[in-house]
């Protein structure tokens, strides 16, 4: 589904005949919540779903500031040149094309990491590593704050969003429709059971995983397999 279709879905589930509370922004602020919100569930369950890359070129320090730098697309902060980081995959030294030489082991210890070599840490919106470095690939799972535009909800006018929203748009529409609920003190059981219904299949689907010949790859176990561990 192509955000129109999913914002006109939206408004046929409220069916609210008074319009006070739901002008454009609304509307669009109410979609974004539910757009994080699946966002946040999905990347829980498959990393791979909103997989980004990004390759920084010439650092030449111990230290890269993912919200400041100009040696390639801020991830954190405000102002970003991407999609946002939610949680880091791998990090890797790489060529300046984006070719892995090999990858770094993640710390949680600033004394660890600086003890010992090819570590790296995210610390605030800084990476830290054990050992000044050149170029450096970030995989990370990232997606997009705010899809939902007043532009792109007008009729004629959608956008792609992405893969889970091709097949679970109507999940969007109705994860907004719970957010409307909260603002609207009241409730629509009958939407409430298809929320749940929707939220299992979806479910159901990410166990099962994208690709019938693999296992589904859970962060955690992602990071360690890339490692050797």
């Amino acid at each position: 589904m192509l955000t129109d279709a999913i914002s006109q879905l939206f408004i046929q589930y409220v069916d609210d005949a008074d319009q006070t509370f739901m002008d454009d922004a609304t509307k669009v602020s109410f979609l974004n919540l539910a757009y994080r919100e699946l966002a946040y569930r999905i990347s829980e369950s498959d990393s791979n779903l909103y997989a980004q890359s990004q390759i920084y070129i010439n650092i030449n320090d111990d230290e890269l500031d993912l919200a400041t730098t100009f040696l390639g697309n801020k991830i954190m902060g405000s102002n970003l040149d991407a999609e946002r980081l939610y949680r880091l995959m791998r990090v890797s030294r790489c060529e300046t094309n984006g070719d892995v030489r090999y990858y770094l082991q993640p710390s949680n210890s600033l004394p660890e990491m600086r003890n010992d070599v090819n570590r790296y840490m995210l610390r605030g919106t800084k990476l830290l590593f054990s050992e000044q470095a050149d170029n450096i690939l970030v995989e990370y799972v990232g997606f997009l704050e705010n899809p939902f535009t007043v532009g792109n909800t007008v009729a004629g006018a959608g956008t792609f969003l992405d893969e889970v929203a091709a097949f679970f748009g109507d999940l969007l529409a109705l994860i907004a429709c719970k957010h409307y609920q909260i603002k609207d003190f009241a409730a629509n059981p009958i939407l409430m059971n298809q929320l749940q219904t929707r939220l299992q299949e979806l479910d159901s689907y990410l166990m099962a995983g994208r690709n019938w010949g693999g296992s589904n790859n859970v962060v955690g176990t992602d990071e360690l397999t890339y490692l050797g561990y």
